[in-house]
């Protein structure tokens, strides 16, 4: 989870700076869990952000630990650079807009319940669903939309639900910080037309 906030839309940090192949181990992660880009890149995929490099551009050290392998995901390039990328675009769009919002949290994240990924030869799990919860704050009002995606080598048509719907999909509580009688209102209502550029999305209505 992540958080757009007026101290990290300040672009300082230039990403394309790095002298090196900027992936590397999380410090912080046990041995056993490691992943190496050969058990992404030579199994057919691209090594994909879950928070995006240009989310952490604020400092050297931010921007770095979004090459964490604990932060990449294997992902078809079709779908890295289609829909994925096209909804990290937009979502830097609303958090870096301080006229659509004081505050825009952003959970990220897969699918990882039983059915619900797949192996592909030694890389590790490949999951099915990508998805992004996002809670708008501005002037002391919320309002939420989830976004779920197929997993393909493509581009995968975005769908467009309500935060319920994405928890009872994923089996996540999201946002659940914020006082019940406001989660419960703002997560059981969602509206494309009030986040520019989701209003032709496919909407799921359950």
């Amino acid at each position: 989870a992540f958080t757009f906030i007026p101290s990290n839309r300040v672009i300082r940090w230039n990403r394309d700076d790095w002298g090196r192949d900027p992936f590397q181990p999380d410090p912080d992660m046990p041995g056993n869990y490691v992943m190496t880009s050969s058990m992404i890149n030579g199994n057919g995929f691209q090594r994909g952000h879950i928070v995006a490099s240009y989310d952490r551009v604020y400092s050297k050290e931010a921007n770095e630990q979004t090459f964490y392998f604990s932060n990449i995901s294997p992902m078809y390039e079709g779908f890295n650079l289609g829909a994925w990328n096209a909804c990290e675009r937009y979502v830097q769009e609303w958090g870096r807009s301080s006229g659509f919002c004081d505050t825009l949290y952003i959970v990220k994240g897969a699918t990882i319940r039983e059915g619900e990924y797949r192996k592909v030869g030694s890389c590790p799990t490949v999951p099915n669903y990508y998805f992004m919860a996002l809670l708008c704050l501005k002037s002391n009002n919320y309002k939420s939309i989830g976004l779920l995606f197929k997993h393909e080598n493509g581009y995968s048509k975005t769908q467009v639900c309500s935060i319920d719907y994405l928890e009872r999909f994923t089996g996540i509580d999201f946002f659940c910080n914020i006082p019940d009688n406001v989660e419960n209102a703002v997560e059981s209502s969602y509206n494309p037309n009030k986040w520019s550029r989701l209003s032709n999305y496919k909407d799921l209505k359950k």
